[in-house]
């Protein structure tokens, strides 16, 4: 693993512990709302619950998503295709890293303060 996808690790996985505050939709992503930190999702993620998984367009994905206002993340990683956010009662979100499934150059972005730098992938 690079220097620079090792430190964008360590900024995700700063969100475990954390409790999601708010989701707000915006025309073309979402930006989850943590206390401090702010996580702006461009390439809209799956939403995994147990072993279903649902896609933007499938009834009850919204519903879904705005479930995890509350919850706390559990567990924050970076595979080779996906950026991947555990929650607590076994949902987690699943952002797809792959150029194909993007709809912008980036697929996610996050701030872990009003006065951090954004980080990218």
């Amino acid at each position: 693993m690079n220097m620079e996808k090792n430190k964008n690790v360590q900024k995700l996985r700063s969100l475990i512990t954390l409790e999601l505050i708010g989701i707000t939709f915006i025309r073309d992503y979402i930006q989850f709302l943590f206390e401090e930190p702010l996580l702006n999702i461009y390439t809209l993620p799956q939403v995994k619950i147990l072993d279903k998984v649902l896609q933007f367009n499938q009834n009850g994905y919204y519903d879904k998503l705005c479930s995890l206002i509350g919850k706390t993340v559990i567990d924050a990683y970076e595979n080779n295709d996906n950026l991947v956010i555990k929650f607590e009662g076994e949902i987690e979100l699943q952002i797809s890293l792959k150029l194909e499934d993007r709809s912008t150059l980036e697929a996610a972005m996050l701030r872990l303060g009003a006065n951090s730098q954004w980080t990218i992938w």
